[in-house]
């Protein structure tokens, strides 16, 4: 059975219910995208879509991976097809898409090339030239000051496709000629042109989501004034675009498939800066790349004309993801690149009395898992420095709680001098308030919380809170919003309880240096420590606890490790655990801080240089679980198929410099070949395509027979 006729053999009533589609690659974001768009099985699990195309992998929804490197089986499957969609492979496009227009069919088939916008920045922004586009220009001015430059430009439509200037992507741009001026009436051939594709896992913008996510220390770069132009599009807006081209087979053929908003590349470099970093940004020199774009686009508006589309009862509406853009919704993409990616959060409460260990273990925690830790005292004075409402709020609470004690403590005082006269030849009694130290009500202290667990470090990596919340009240307030919803975003993983005999706490606090606790005043603390976990029970319950024992100090950094990792390995970042010979406890656990008589000091910290981290961004939580770590060791067939991998990628390795020999020698005239069998249809097509190699080779050796 001929290819040709094999594409025939499927009745009308199959094909109305059911495409063929092949994607070209169905490892990358863009081809898993596309299958989670055009996959019907959940609607359809009589007659679903078959749904193939190259790579390694499966995604759900799909059936099975092909080999698109091998012309013969690329052809069978293109010419079997009704959906085949091309993005990055441009000579097996171009290959597919000559058999489809020279080869013989009876059905329709819809063939799309996906595009870069990136052939546009050769071309010049379009200057502005009509009265109308000046008045929307100066609407947007207005909503955007820093957009003011492009009031004398305005964006390039679709129909503006022959004032493009291409230098740099000549094939392609014939590649795409060759499909807009496509003819054949059974053949609905598009070049679909996307912006710059952001969402899910990323990739062009995963360097930067990378950094921001790995040092928050690091300032971002943007190329030289960083005014240049990006067209964006997320990738699930990119698929149901495709999607409404295979469903309503426009008369336009050539589209754009972009986000309504006006992008620069600083706007972009900030938004990823403030949304999944430390909001820092730096001008570097201009190094070329995506970012280095400037092409301004407007989104289509084909699916508008709503005509042609009614009268074929078929509905053009688009149901955007992300129509507002990349800035408007950095939080949802930064969700999808943690879920994506399998990052996993290390979000941890540490409970225990004074002298017990646990800040400077949870120290040890934060540096492995690269996690903040949050005290009180050192928190409330990084809000207290702040210039915002909550420094302001902060700072003001705390002077206002100040003056009141300095009040009571004075007239304490004078009483109290009253009733004793003093002593001939003694100093007179002077009132000192340097000893007075303020405490912030539970009130704003829970906002200065709040506040430092939804910033970006404690959201992307987690957290490990010192010795808070205390009191049942204070965690109810912590966790949950006004309308006593969980906050799920602050919700802790786990408790680590430090269950230290009294004995043991006063031998260690004698041990630490420079202590501040007399023997009273430690039982006293650890008596109020008691008294206030006994009413945080019913918080600790509901999470799984660790506790430590007397004897589990001086490894509680390896058990707390295993505890975070129960449930398998963490997908974090980690740094290799830095070992420390003894224990001792930072004293940072009062919710309160000193007021200078004048002004608060600004707190100075000295650069640190960033630590190498091991990066385990590429790995999914699942992949890393498979992964050896501390005490967890591989099952037999986890450790059968690490090797099956390690075999498949050495093959492929060695068998990269044959497939380039055949690529560069074989293939040129194997696909020629096959196009000569599409157009002739000869009888024996396997003795027509000998003596067509027969021919060709003959002519190749020529030059070399004198």
């Amino acid at each position: 059975m001929s290819i040709q006729t094999r594409s025939m053999e499927r009745t009308s009533a199959e094909r109305q219910n059911q495409l063929k589609i092949l994607i070209e690659n169905l490892d990358t974001l863009v081809g898993t995208a596309l299958v989670e768009e055009l996959r019907n099985d959940h609607e359809n699990d009589v007659n679903p879509h078959i749904i193939y195309g190259g790579g390694n992998h499966i995604p759900r929804g799909a059936t099975k991976n092909i080999d698109t490197n091998d012309p013969a089986v690329l052809a069978a499957y293109v010419l079997d097809s009704d959906v085949i969609i091309f993005q990055e492979q441009h000579s097996q496009a171009e290959f597919a898409f000559k058999l489809l227009k020279h080869g013989q069919f009876s059905t329709n088939k819809t063939f799309i090339l996906i595009s870069n916008s990136q052939t546009w920045q050769s071309t010049p922004l379009k200057e502005n030239n009509d009265q109308l586009g000046s008045n929307r220009q100066s609407v947007l001015d207005s909503q955007d000051p820093d957009l003011a430059f492009l009031k004398k430009y305005s964006k390039y439509t679709e129909s503006d496709l022959h004032l493009r200037k291409i230098h740099q992507f000549e094939n392609l741009k014939h590649l795409e000629q060759l499909i807009i001026t496509n003819d054949k009436s059974n053949l609905h051939a598009y070049v679909v042109t996307s912006g710059l594709i952001y969402g899910r896992g990323e990739e062009s913008l995963f360097d930067l989501f990378k950094t921001a996510w790995m040092t928050p220390e690091v300032e971002l770069p943007i190329q030289g004034d960083g005014n240049n132009i990006i067209p964006m599009i997320h990738i699930q807006d990119l698929a149901t675009i495709i999607g409404k081209v295979i469903a309503l087979t426009p008369n336009e053929h050539y589209i754009f498939a972009v986000d309504y908003e006006t992008m620069t590349q600083k706007k972009l470099v900030t938004a990823i800066a403030k949304g999944v970093g430390n909001g820092l940004v730096s001008q570097v020199p201009v190094t070329g790349g995506v970012l280095s774009m400037n092409a301004w686009l407007k989104p289509t508006t084909i699916f508008d004309s709503e005509d042609q589309f009614i009268d074929a009862k078929k509905n053009p509406i688009i149901i955007w993801h992300s129509k507002e853009g990349f800035a408007k919704n950095i939080i949802k993409i930064r969700n999808e690149f943690k879920l994506y990616r399998g990052l996993d959060t290390v979000k941890l409460i540490f409970i225990g009395p004074s002298a017990s260990g646990k800040t400077f273990i949870g120290k040890q925690i934060s540096e492995f898992y690269k996690i903040p830790l949050i005290t009180i005292k050192q928190l409330i004075t990084e809000v207290a420095t702040q210039q915002s409402e909550l420094g302001e709020l902060v700072r003001s609470t705390l002077q206002q709680v100040r003056d009141k004690m300095v009040e009571e403590a004075q007239a304490i005082f004078d009483a109290e001098k009253k009733k004793k006269k003093v002593p001939k030849g003694q100093p007179e009694p002077v009132f000192d308030p340097s000893y007075i130290v303020p405490r912030l009500p539970d009130q704003i202290l829970i906002k200065v919380y709040k506040w430092r667990l939804d910033q970006n470090d404690a959201q992307n990596l987690g957290y490990v809170l010192d010795g808070f919340p205390k009191t049942q009240e204070q965690a109810n307030l912590l966790f949950h919003d006004e309308e006593q919803q969980l906050i799920q975003s602050f919700v802790p993983k786990g408790i680590v309880y430090f269950e230290i005999t009294d004995d043991l706490l006063k031998d260690r606090s004698k041990g630490l240096e420079q202590s501040r606790y007399t023997e009273e005043l430690l039982l006293k603390r650890v008596n109020a420590f008691k008294k206030n976990s006994e009413q945080l029970i019913p918080f600790l319950n509901q999470f799984e606890i660790k506790k430590i024992k007397n004897d589990e100090v001086a490894i509680a950094a390896d058990i707390i490790k295993e505890f975070i990792s129960r449930n398998g390995p963490i997908a974090v970042l980690q740094d290799d655990p830095v070992q420390e010979a003894n224990y001792h406890e930072d004293h940072h656990d009062e919710s309160q801080l000193t007021i200078p008589e004048t002004k608060l000091q600004e707190q100075k910290s000295q650069p640190q240089p960033p630590k190498v981290k091991k990066d385990q961004l590429n790995k999914s939580l699942n992949d890393s679980r498979l992964s050896k770590q501390g005490n967890n060791k591989l099952t037999e067939e986890q450790r059968q198929e690490q090797i099956r991998q390690q075999e498949r990628e050495l093959l492929d390795t060695r068998s990269q410099p044959l497939r380039q020999y055949l690529a560069d020698n074989v293939v040129p005239f194997l696909t020629e070949g096959l196009i000569q069998i599409c157009e002739k249809q000869p009888e024996n097509p396997l003795q027509f395509l000998a003596d067509f190699l027969e021919a060709k080779g003959n002519e190749q050796q020529a030059p070399y027979g004198h």
